[in-house]
């Protein structure tokens, strides 16, 4: 989630996934913070029991597994993974979605045959006469070749069938939006195990 919503690590996705800058509910970024915290509950929660044993049976029995405590607990945090996976899955729909149209913008711009109209979209550009600019430029053309030569980005199947599913239930985001209906409807999704069958 951390590498999806870091405009410094996600390749060039908006900041927090989401397009608008007058964002006041910070788009993708409480997902983050609620996924956060539930890896931090499932870790704590993860202390196995067999290592605090205490003795019964008038010490007859000195080590006990608390087995039964232990499946009790893998039992109950199975609920709060499933929460982090339908986090995920809302993320990456997002990021999806983002990634495919940037992919197809940049093949249409790679389409005109004008390498400078790609170059730029590059954020980071040197500046002409920096000694790196001509290794930039061969970069550029070698990459506008290598889009023209592409056909239009699509995932996988299975991916674009569970994108598919998601989409069902939850719209992308084009505006920030308070997100407590589509996380629980993500949660609601991935517990009905509706997904696997799209993922087989």
């Amino acid at each position: 989630l951390n590498k999806l919503v870091d405009p410094a690590n996600n390749d060039g996705l908006p900041a927090f996934l989401i397009g608008n800058e007058d964002a006041t509910d910070s788009g993708f970024m409480i997902v983050q913070y609620t996924a956060a915290a539930l890896v931090n509950d499932l870790a704590t929660r993860a202390h196995p029991a067999s290592v605090y044993s205490i003795p019964t049976s008038a010490n007859a029995e000195d080590h006990v597994s608390m087995g039964t405590n232990e499946a009790r607990h893998v039992l109950d945090m199975t609920e709060d993974l499933g929460h982090v996976l339908a986090l995920e899955l809302y993320t990456a729909a997002q990021a999806l979605e983002y990634r495919q149209d940037m992919l197809n913008a940049a093949r249409s711009l790679a389409a005109r045959g004008d390498w400078t109209a790609l170059a730029e979209k590059i954020g980071n550009a040197p500046r002409e006469g920096h000694p790196s600019r001509a290794a930039f430029e061969d970069e550029i053309r070698q990459l506008m070749q290598a889009l023209t030569e592409t056909g239009e980005f699509h995932a996988g199947s299975a991916v674009r069938k569970a994108h598919a599913r998601i989409r069902e239930s939850i719209d992308f985001m084009q505006r920030d939006r308070a997100m407590d209906g589509d996380v629980r409807r993500i949660c609601e999704l991935v517990a009905s195990n509706a997904l696997l069958g799209d993922l087989s």
